[in-house]
């Protein structure tokens, strides 16, 4: 299993809502997923890796680079809500256009396997030993996170994210 990142993107007004009654964050947006058929946005576990190649850093770095996977500020009073973090509009805005200047091929540039092996980013393991296949998977998910960024910035969405 491990450690997955997920996001969901909504119209300012309902995230608004949303907030106001905070302590139905994780149950809300599992029910919108579900009438959706799907979350807006995962990442599986290239989520470190993405925020890694971004950053340089495994846990921190500049905005808005590091609000693309760790942004936002934390919702939830409770254990189960506790992980999620919602990013306003403009913080949104914010990321998508700093995603959109650096495009995948510019993003595989800056992927070193060596780097995420020697800081430990999660999951660990396959960074040397999976080689080319690691990377495709890193850039695959970066280009879904870059996609989702964009259509949330154009409709002028809030995003709710979690890793859990």
């Amino acid at each position: 299993m491990g450690m997955t990142w997920s996001a969901t993107a909504m119209d300012p007004a309902r995230a608004a809502a949303l907030l106001e009654r905070s302590h139905r964050i994780e149950e809300a947006l599992y029910e919108r997923e579900d009438a959706q058929g799907g979350q807006d946005a995962y990442l599986d576990k290239a989520w470190h890796a993405i925020h890694f190649v971004l950053t340089g850093s495994a846990w921190a770095g500049e905005a808005p680079w590091a609000w693309a996977v760790f942004g936002g500020s934390p919702v939830g009073e409770d254990d189960a809500d506790a992980n999620w973090r919602h990013l306003p509009a403009e913080q949104v805005r914010q990321v998508a256009q700093a995603l959109a200047e650096l495009p995948p091929a510019e993003f595989a540039a800056r992927y070193d396997a060596q780097a995420l092996a020697d800081a430990q980013i999660y999951p660990d393991v396959i960074w040397l030993r999976d080689g080319d296949e690691a990377k495709e998977y890193v850039l695959d998910y970066y280009a879904q996170l870059s996609g989702f960024y964009a259509a949330a910035a154009r409709r002028g969405d809030d995003v709710f994210a979690t890793i859990g």
